[in-house]
């Protein structure tokens, strides 16, 4: 099993770029690194096992399925933890049974507070 990362740092990969801005911003108030991603390819470019301790990522993407590359990130990094997000109803049988506890689902338009506790991180002050 990887170590955890020493810090916490957050991928962000959504198709809406005023969202990902708008999480990108929240992130950074409440003191958290991180990085945002468009669409599939991006994310795979972007992600960087060891580096990333969390992903948030859309459902649905341009150019394939959130849930896939969820599950794809969270095969390559033992210490990973996603977020899968979506305008839609999700269940995390999406998702394959040996990553699905290190997993949790966000039904949009979601809160700052909401964003946090899935991630499982503390609120911040």
């Amino acid at each position: 099993m990887a170590e955890p990362p020493s810090a916490t740092r957050v991928l962000v990969v959504d198709d809406d770029p005023m969202l990902s801005r708008l999480l990108l911003r929240f992130l950074s108030r409440a003191n958290i690194s991180a990085d945002q991603a468009a669409s599939v390819a991006e994310a795979r470019s972007a992600f960087v096992p060891g580096v990333h301790s969390h992903v948030v990522v859309d459902l649905t993407l341009p150019d394939g399925s959130g849930a896939a590359w969820l599950a794809e990130a969270l095969a390559a990094d033992d210490a990973l933890f996603g977020v899968l997000a979506s305008g839609y109803p999700v269940f995390t049988d999406l998702l394959p049974p040996a990553v699905r506890h290190r997993a949790s689902l966000l039904q949009k338009p979601f809160t700052p507070p909401e964003l946090l506790t899935a991630l499982g991180l503390p609120l911040s002050d």
